[in-house]
């Protein structure tokens, strides 16, 4: 009954997370016992993974588990799992085992203490980028969420980059689910404790698309100028005329004669700070459509010559496409330039 009530707490297991649990602490002849089971019907077994035959009878051996012993039995499972030292690169038994503790690391019953606590944010954070790889976000958020309940009470002094890494994981896989409430109050926590401007440049973007995502499309061009600034690379807030004439005849001059194959021949950028700063112009050439159009010719200018300078990004192939638009739009629709 022991081995029953071992593998009523995963519900399905793989044979071999089986094998790695010690076997002394729960049934030592539990490798036999599964198989008396699956003999009589009780378990079955689809290649290597192991399922009870029914959930009304896995329900049932659970229950026959005393309440006060279940948390025990969940911690005992989850610690002897992460023995492994390679358990967190094995999705199914990193999984395996956050599921287990993260049912008994809360309430006045909580097992975990300050280090365990550490460990499994870690293994949450682990279990999380599993689930994305999976494209279980729903799942993913929760193993996040988790992670965050486990760290310290003053997490962003004590365990800053692993406290930065959960809020960041939390806000991916909250803003894919649609969950702006918490999109917001993560990216507010980043954006209050982040130590660097490097630290906060993702959540900021992130907090610009977010913006977008509701049609707050001026704001959203705002917060990504502001970056941009601090990159190094600023722009005018009023574009007009005046400033898309001087950079559409600079975009004539950089691209006279200049052919696919000059372009491709190009080193690949590795400057950070220019590859980040091309990324985010790479987000306002389609913002500036909707907020400020005129935007756009210089954004184009400025990627190109930063590509000239620095070398080929994938933003670069839509800095061209609207470079293209833009000589086109301006340049008395001559057609055969804008090619």
């Amino acid at each position: 009954i022991k081995t029953l009530q071992v593998l009523s707490c995963f519900g399905q297991a793989h044979i071999s997370t089986i094998q790695l649990l010690d076997l002394g602490q729960f049934a030592p002849d539990m490798m036999e016992s599964l198989k008396v089971a699956t003999k009589e019907g009780i378990v079955e077994r689809a290649g290597p993974l192991l399922t009870f035959a029914h959930d009304m009878l896995q329900e049932s051996t659970y229950n026959l588990i005393p309440p006060d012993e279940r948390k025990p039995l969940h911690y005992k499972i989850g610690m002897s799992l992460v023995q492994d030292p390679k358990v967190a690169d094995n999705a199914e038994v990193c999984t395996l085992a956050v599921d287990q503790i993260n049912l008994c690391k809360e309430g006045e019953d909580g097992m975990l203490n300050p280090v365990e606590r550490a460990l499994f944010a870690r293994f949450n954070l682990a279990a999380g980028k599993h689930s994305i790889a999976a494209s279980s976000y729903g799942q993913a958020r929760r193993y996040f969420e988790a992670g965050i309940d486990l760290l310290h009470s003053n997490a962003w002094e004590k365990q800053y980059a692993l406290t930065l890494e959960l809020y960041e994981m939390s806000v991916f896989v909250s803003f894919m689910e649609g969950k702006v409430e918490t999109v917001s109050s993560r990216l507010e926590e980043i954006l209050k404790n982040a130590r660097s401007f490097e630290d906060a440049l993702d959540s900021r973007v992130t907090r610009a698309k977010l913006l977008a995502s509701q049609a707050q499309y001026a704001d959203a061009t705002g917060e990504l100028l502001d970056v941009l600034k601090e990159l190094g690379e600023e722009f005018p807030r009023d574009a007009g005329l005046r400033h898309v004439a001087i950079h559409v005849e600079e975009l004539q001059w950089m691209l006279k004669d200049v052919t696919r194959e000059k372009i491709l021949e190009l080193p690949k950028i590795e400057d950070t700070r220019k590859l980040n700063a091309m990324r985010l112009m790479g987000l306002l050439v389609l913002l500036g459509h909707y907020s400020s159009p005129m935007l756009v010719p210089l954004l184009c200018c400025r990627m190109i010559r930063l590509t000239f300078d620095f070398g080929f990004c994938e933003e670069t192939i839509p800095g061209l496409l609207f470079a293209s638009h833009s000589l086109f739009h301006y340049s008395d629709d001559d057609f055969d330039l804008a090619c």
